[in-house]
C-alpha cells in the first residue's frame, strides 16, 4: 500500500509559490491556489479522522463482521470470521465465531473415537455462538446436541471452550478506532458505499514507533488486534462516513490481515432464548 504525507506536499508547493513570486512568475498564483486547496483537503481529512473514537463509542446497536487471517505458532496460518450482533433493547451481544480449521480438527478427533455426529460437518463443528448479557452468565449454543437436549447452555467464562474476548474484545472498539485518528501519513483514495452508506476511503500506515506515541489504551487495542507488536508496517484503510464514523476498517502487516465492517446500525436485533431452552453444563 503506497502512502504519502499531504502536509509535506503542501509545504513543498508553498515554498515553490514563494520562489516564483520573488521571480515575478505568473505561475505563482496558480501554484498558490493548488497549495491552499491541498491544505484545506488535509484539514478536512484530519477533521474526518479526529472523531473516529468518539463516534464509535456512541453507537449501541449494530452488527460488526470481523475477518482475521494470521499465523499461529502451533497451527500455522489460520483464518476465522466473527460476527457481533449488538442490540440495546434488551441489552445483549450475540457473537458467532466461524473457525473451519478448528472444526476440521474436532471432526477428525471425533471420527477417530467413533463419536462424530451423523451429518455434522467440519464447518458445523467450527461454528460457535455465544450470547452475553450484562450481569448474567454466558449462554453457549449447543446446536448439534453434543451436550444434551437443550439448544442453549448456561456456563461461565472459565468453562467456555471458545471465549470471544480471547480473539477480540468488542469493548476496545473506541480505543482501536481512536488510535487511527492520529495517523500522520494518510491520504484520501476515493469514495465507496458500505452497507448503502457513502464513505470516504482513507489509507495510511503505522509503525511500532507510532504505536509507542499513542495513548496506552489505544496502543493496547492495536496490539491485541494484531496479536503482538506490529510486524514491519501496519497498513490501514478506513471507510469513513460523512459523520466521521468508520464503516469499514482494514489492517495488514507482514503477518496478519484483518477486516472489520459495520452494518445494520440501529436495526440489529435477535431473539434471546427462553428459560426452557437453556440447560447447564
Amino acid at each position: 500500500m503506497k502512502t504519502r504525507t499531504p502536509a509535506v506536499v503542501a509545504a513543498g508547493s508553498l515554498s515553490l509559490a514563494l520562489a516564483l513570486t520573488a521571480c515575478g512568475n505568473d505561475a505563482a498564483d496558480e501554484t498558490t491556489v493548488e497549495a491552499s486547496e491541498e491544505t484545506e483537503e488535509k484539514g478536512g481529512l484530519q477533521e474526518l479522522l479526529s472523531s473516529l473514537g468518539d463516534n464509535t463509542d456512541d453507537i449501541t446497536n449494530y452488527t460488526l463482521s470481523l475477518d482475521l487471517n494470521m499465523p499461529d505458532p502451533e497451527l500455522g496460518d489460520i483464518s476465522m470470521d466473527m460476527v457481533y450482533e449488538v442490540m440495546d433493547d434488551p441489552e445483549a451481544v450475540q457473537t458467532t465465531m466461524s473457525m473451519p480449521f478448528l472444526g476440521e480438527m474436532m471432526l477428525e478427533l471425533m471420527s477417530l473415537g467413533g463419536e462424530a455426529p451423523e451429518g455434522v460437518t467440519a464447518d458445523d463443528l467450527g461454528t460457535f455462538i455465544v450470547i452475553l448479557q450484562p450481569g448474567q452468565d454466558p449462554l453457549v449454543a449447543d446446536q448439534h446436541g453434543l451436550q444434551g437436549d437443550s439448544p442453549w447452555l448456561r456456563t461461565d467464562e472459565a468453562s467456555m471452550d471458545q471465549d470471544p474476548d480471547e480473539f477480540f474484545d468488542i469493548e476496545s472498539l473506541p480505543e482501536l478506532a481512536g488510535a487511527f485518528a492520529a495517523l500522520e501519513q494518510a491520504e484520501e483514495t476515493g469514495t465507496e458505499e458500505v452497507d448503502g452508506i457513502e464513505t470516504t476511503v482513507v489509507s495510511g500506515s503505522m509503525t511500532n514507533d507510532d504505536l509507542a506515541e499513542l495513548d496506552p489504551e489505544q496502543a493496547r487495542a492495536v496490539k491485541d488486534l494484531v496479536g503482538s507488536d506490529i510486524a514491519g508496517t501496519l497498513d490501514v484503510t478506513l471507510w469513513i462516513d460523512g459523520d466521521g464514523f468508520p464503516m469499514r476498517m482494514e489492517f495488514s502487516d507482514d503477518e496478519a490481515d484483518i477486516a472489520m465492517e459495520f452494518s445494520a446500525i440501529g436495526s440489529t436485533a435477535f431473539d434471546l432464548p427462553s428459560e426452557d431452552e437453556i440447560g447447564t453444563v
